[in-house]
């Protein structure tokens, strides 16, 4: 976390010199050019654009380095989070195809209702307004 208020201070200083360049390009057409209006914010911004490219490249390869850093943190999050549920999942696969050594019915009974909700939601998505019946039963058959 040492890295998040230098990265966003970064982010800050590089939009701020931008838009300072910006302001000075577009002041300089608006008051010394007869370019006015909608015209010279246009201008302006292809100028400074241009001016930024070789002005800034330092501070926008740290910017950028900054916020990459930050997006590869969420996506290793995400590739560990994924990682951890097929990790479950597939022990509950294993669970299924090898009982238990205890021989308790219920608990085999438990694993392989887990294992066909699995499935289940394998094929049918989990999330979707389906879940909310899980036996695949419609409402006219749960009253039965």
């Amino acid at each position: 976390m040492a890295q998040s208020p230098s990265r966003w201070l970064t982010t800050v200083r590089y939009t701020a010199a931008r838009l300072l360049l910006w302001l000075a390009v577009w002041a300089l057409l608006q008051f010394l050019t007869p370019v006015k209006g909608l015209l010279a914010v246009i201008i302006g911004l292809l100028i400074s654009s241009a001016i930024s490219i070789i002005v800034l490249d330092r501070q926008r390869d740290v910017m950028s380095e900054g916020i990459g850093s930050f997006f590869g943190n969420i996506n290793q999050k995400i590739a560990n989070s994924a990682a951890a549920e097929d990790a479950w999942q597939e022990q509950i696969r294993e669970s299924r195809s090898a009982p238990s050594q205890d021989g308790s019915a219920s608990q085999a009974v438990n694993q392989d209702e887990n294992a066909a909700l699995l499935e289940w939601n394998d094929q049918h998505g989990a999330g979707s307004a389906a879940d909310d019946n899980p036996h695949g039963l419609d409402s006219e058959n749960k009253a039965e």
